[in-house]
């Protein structure tokens, strides 16, 4: 019986080897072969086992050895090249985050462009690169905030640079009705969008859809049925259900661009099915954001990064804090960048983080504190740590200094696995958009902090007012 046992035990340590996909999965399996080979020579020799049978399992505990001796080997050399890698990375991006802001050949800023173009990254005395929207990449919401990522690679050897920024974006809303002669809605600076449009021949536009505009790339054309005078395409604008009609000069066209289509080859025309009906896709163009950015050299051997909040459109100031009373605590995400980097050993990790934030308002006072925690690392993991932000004064307009009477910093704390560090660095923000009772409904900063000579972090956040 004891043989039997032995035997099946072994069968079925070598059956979950063919599960196995990972080299740390095919290691575990062959430690479990040998130790069942191994019982099974305990057993065949304890209850009169045949010496063909015993050396039999011996091969095989010997065989599985040798593989996962190898494999944990090939385990350990990937783990030594990965921890030298994240320690160069660690020691680049340590020596590379700064506090946003400064002047000079330390100066760290960015902000969205004026022309609304993307965002501008300024760096010392170099002039401002800009950065345009990935569209192909994906950044998940953070605490409900929307993510987008920016990206710029500049000619000559000004390397890279990338930004993630999360925006209190609200969904698109219902607009005016089509034919609303007030709406003041245009394709271009000299018509309206009332009655027909018909406009859109030569215009880049977002705003046309049709099961016929199907196509991913490049141009689509449409023939002249025949004894017809315009090509007819059902559709919708803006998101009004209606009729695409195309007087042809030549032959008519859609052809795909960076965000819509142009529509050529002939006068195209839009006829709405109902001109009452209102349009779906007025998008929120007043928000705040906040977020992190960094640069790498073409090399890739130096990092800037630093973090940053900014405002789109036009989001009010708050105002009368010197008038209110009583408390708020604010709710939302941070995000940034983070080096802890040793030479000696120690811990080395370093990339971007998303994590909680909350601000606690006191306007009796007129003072405010904050903590980030929840911190999620760049493996996707949980780090357990938080950062204090040290109590400071609000002035009437919102305005969060991150100073003390003295005009001095108050600082931040970070603490790492229940350790707290030493107050440094610095924060600062605001708070906007009053509510209908008076009290601010958002706000934006930005943290810098330190863990003794080991590491730095710095990041954004976005609040909410809580209910």
């Amino acid at each position: 019986m004891a043989i039997m046992q032995a035997q099946t035990a072994l069968t079925n340590a070598e059956a979950g080897l063919s599960g196995a996909t990972t080299d740390a999965a095919m290691l575990a399996a062959y430690r479990a072969i040998q130790t069942a080979a191994d019982n099974l020579v305990t057993a065949l020799s304890t209850h009169g086992g045949s010496a063909m049978d015993i050396a039999a399992a011996a091969r095989k505990s010997g065989n599985a050895k040798a593989m996962a001796d190898d494999l944990a080997d090939k385990i350990a050399d990937a783990e030594t090249k990965a921890n030298m890698a994240m320690m160069a990375t660690a020691m680049k991006l340590y020596t590379g985050i700064s506090a946003p802001g400064g002047s000079g050949a330390d100066t760290r800023i960015a902000d969205y462009a004026s022309a609304n173009d993307g965002l501008d990254v300024t760096i010392g005395t170099d002039t401002a690169v800009n950065l345009s929207e990935d569209e192909d990449a994906t950044v998940d919401a953070n605490h409900g905030w929307e993510g987008m990522m920016f990206t710029a690679e500049p000619t000559g050897d000004a390397g890279t640079y990338e930004a993630v920024v999360y925006s209190n974006v609200d969904e698109p809303m219902e607009g005016a009705k089509f034919n609303d002669a007030t709406a003041g809605y245009s394709l271009d600076a000299t018509t309206g969008e009332t009655g027909d449009v018909t406009t859109l021949t030569g215009h880049m536009t977002d705003r046309v859809a049709s099961p016929s505009f199907d196509q991913s790339a490049g141009t689509k054309t449409f023939e002249l049925p025949e004894n017809a005078k315009r090509v007819v395409i059902p559709g919708s604008y803006r998101g009004v259900d209606g009729t695409y009609y195309c007087a042809p000069t030549a032959t008519c066209s859609a052809t795909v661009e960076a965000e819509g289509f142009t529509l050529a080859g002939g006068t195209w025309t839009f006829k709405p099915d109902n001109p009452e009906s209102r349009f779906m896709d007025v998008p929120d163009t007043d928000y705040v954001s906040y977020g992190w950015w960094i640069h790498k050299s073409e090399d890739g051997e130096t990092f800037t990064a630093s973090a940053f909040t900014s405002i789109r459109g036009t989001v009010a100031a708050a105002s009368g804090i010197d008038t209110l009373k009583g408390t708020a605590t604010y709710s939302g995400g941070a995000a940034g960048k983070y080096a802890l980097h040793s030479s000696t050993g120690g811990t080395n990790d370093a990339g971007h983080f998303i994590a909680s934030a909350m601000l606690q308002a006191d306007f009796g006072d007129d003072m405010i504190t904050g903590t980030i925690d929840n911190f999620v690392g760049a493996d996707g993991e949980s780090r357990n740590w938080s950062v204090e932000l040290m109590e400071t004064d609000i002035n009437p307009a919102g305005i969060i200094d991150g100073q003390d009477t003295g005009n001095a910093e108050v600082g931040t704390a970070w603490t790492i696995d229940g350790t707290a560090g030493a107050t440094g660095g610095q924060w600062r923000g605001h708070l906007r958009a009053n509510g209908a009772d008076g009290v601010p409904s958002i706000g934006i900063g930005t943290f810098y902090s330190t863990f003794g000579q080991d590491g730095k972090m710095v990041g954004a956040f976005g609040v909410n007012k809580d209910d």
